[in-house]
């Protein structure tokens, strides 16, 4: 038991800050201590039941913590009626510099949002996002190359993708 706990705690402040992170691009800043708690609370649990913890394995738990923590939020707004979240920032708002980029991300889905996120905000490599979104790599990378050309596809909407015939791609 010492040596799990000895084992734990290097991961833990290895890993912490960057948890921080990541989290705190995904959620109000108010809820961000409590999911990254309940992220190393899940991760102590299950500590010993992987064959080696790693950040993405945290990014993973820290994920379906966010999702739990929406769904009580979206009951307990249910419960006290929309108006006592006016006011309350919008954290997309407080993430991205530039009212052109953050409309075209507010217009991607989640799945495409999630995928930029990962590679450019938290900096994890293809099979590090795979173990995150439990997907192969492959399709990892198939995400990602949509992901980015549907957010070209916004930040230019009025050029329209053209299509070259067999003769105009060879020149002739």
């Amino acid at each position: 038991m010492l040596e799990k706990r000895q084992r734990f705690e290097a991961f833990f402040r290895d890993n912490y800050t960057r948890l921080e992170q990541y989290v705190g691009r995904r959620a109000a800043k108010a809820q961000v201590d409590d999911i990254v708690g309940a992220t190393f609370v899940v991760a102590w649990r299950k500590f010993d039941q992987v064959e080696q913890a790693s950040l993405p394995w945290l990014f993973r738990i820290a994920s379906f913590e966010m999702k739990s923590s929406s769904r009580q939020a979206r009951r307990y707004c249910h419960f006290l009626g929309s108006e006592m979240l006016e006011g309350v920032p919008n954290t997309v708002d407080e993430i991205f510099d530039g009212e052109q980029l953050r409309q075209a991300l507010a217009e991607l889905s989640d799945v495409d949002q999630e995928i930029l996120r990962l590679v450019h905000w938290d900096d994890l490599t293809r099979p590090e996002i795979g173990e995150v979104l439990g997907l192969a790599v492959s399709a990892v990378n198939m995400r990602y190359h949509r992901a980015i050309a549907r957010l070209e596809q916004r930040l230019s909407p009025t050029t329209t993708p053209t299509t070259n015939t067999p003769k105009e791609a060879y020149g002739e």
